[in-house]
């Protein structure tokens, strides 16, 4: 028993330097051996060894050979990199009026990608279904024939989808609940299927692209049609005991105050939202059921109005900037303040929300609180999306790779790479 324990114990260090390995040259690009025995820490026989193992594997590949990294002296140095041919993984976005697909290589290339209007209010549930399928088709059908290694899907949705990332539980997009993409793809596909908040996938985005500043505590939170937000605490994203969790839009704000999309009364949404925002500043009854047909050109000429000083649009923002405002505080309280970044279209108003915002928090929070919470703005989330998607699937990719029992290889496993 004790042999086959040690077996074992050594089996598991050798996936572990496999994924710390696979780490590294996904955070660099290219690295020679010497430069990953640096970043790792592991010995030059043991990285010597693995490299082999994933060069014959297909999972790496041999780029130029390069003057010694550090120097410029010396025996030129073989970098290694990821193989861009070794899979496929799709990043698709679902939103109220369409859907896109991007088809990216191992290596983190866009390979492809398709962009489809779709009336989501509108369909059943088979046609949710079947526009995901037709547009993927249609993303794969740019590529050549032997190029299509599809390994990993994964999306990014509105609204609720369960703790196992199989579903869409509940949406604003459609009245349907319960769509199961998971189990409607994977026999089509032949590929591992994931479901995601998009809120979530922003917030795994930002880390990614600037970790010195969305490192282990932040959220995301998502200005649009809809309020989201993406939750990153100690380095994990947060989640519900049953469902993806952190609905942070349906926040109680005011009790038995304004209609949310949500069917309850009184949501964080119902004065931050797109939509609650044209309502406020067009003087429509809170009590009117929210429209889905609120255009970008609509809320420019609210925003434009406010710029010229009209009272009612000036308020409407106010309003929102004190809902969320209002929703910050109360997390502060249970979890210390944390940096926030503001996505999407509703940035573009910002400056009418900011100062509502930030004195709401000033006026009811602790006194632990930061007096200055750092805020920073990304006017387009879909890109945001898009990365979260495609990194959360190539990081499945890499821990499958690597051959662990890790099922998934959160953000913090990169953070020192």
């Amino acid at each position: 028993m004790g042999a086959v324990a040690e077996l074992e114990r050594s089996d598991d260090v050798r996936k572990r330097n496999r994924a710390r390995i696979l780490g590294v040259l996904r955070h660099n690009t290219s690295r020679s051996r010497k430069g990953i025995c640096a970043k790792t820490g592991l010995s030059a026989s043991t990285v010597s060894a693995i490299t082999s193992e994933l060069l014959d594997e297909g999972i790496i590949v041999i780029l130029e050979a390069t003057a010694t990294e550090n120097s410029g002296r010396g025996r030129p140095q073989v970098r290694l990199a990821l193989n861009p041919a070794a899979a496929l993984v799709a990043s698709i976005v679902l939103q109220l009026d369409r859907v896109s697909v991007t088809i990216s290589d191992y290596a983190g290339n866009i390979v492809a990608g398709i962009d489809r209007a779709f009336e989501a209010r509108l369909a059943s549930p088979q046609a949710f279904y079947e526009i995901v399928k037709d547009a993927t088709k249609s993303a794969l059908s740019q590529l050549p024939t032997e190029g299509r290694a599809l390994k990993r899907i994964m999306l990014g949705v509105q609204g609720v989808t369960d703790v196992d990332g199989t579903s869409m539980l509940w949406s604003p997009i459609t009245p349907h609940r319960n769509l199961a993409f998971k189990a409607e793809l994977e026999p089509l596909f032949h590929a591992h299927v994931g479901v995601a908040n998009d809120c979530s996938m922003i917030a795994r985005a930002l880390h990614w692209r600037a970790p010195e500043r969305y490192n282990r505590n932040y959220a995301a939170v998502l200005l649009s049609h809809g309020i989201g937000m993406g939750l990153m605490l100690n380095g994990e994203l947060v989640s519900g005991i049953r469902s993806s969790g952190t609905e942070f839009g349906h926040i109680s704000y005011i009790p038995n105050g304004a209609l949310c999309r949500c069917g309850r009364t009184g949501c964080i949404e119902a004065y931050a939202g797109d939509y609650a925002i044209y309502r406020r500043s067009h003087a429509i009854s809170d009590a009117n059921e929210p429209r889905n047909d609120i255009n970008a050109q609509q809320m420019r000429a609210v925003h434009l109005a406010a710029s010229a000083g009209d009272a009612d649009a000036i308020a409407a923002y106010r309003e929102a900037g004190q809902a969320l405002g209002t929703g910050l505080a109360d997390m502060y309280a249970l979890m210390d303040s944390f940096p926030v970044a503001f996505v999407g279209k509703g940035t573009e108003a910002f400056e009418f929300i900011e100062v509502s915002l930030r004195e709401t928090i000033n006026k009811t929070k602790l006194d632990v609180i930061d007096d200055d919470i750092e805020i920073h703005c990304f006017p387009d989330e879909n890109p945001l999306i898009i990365d979260g998607c495609t990194i959360t699937a190539l990081f499945e990719l890499d821990v499958m790779f690597a051959g662990t029992s890790n099922p998934a290889m959160e953000v913090s496993n990169y953070a020192d790479f």
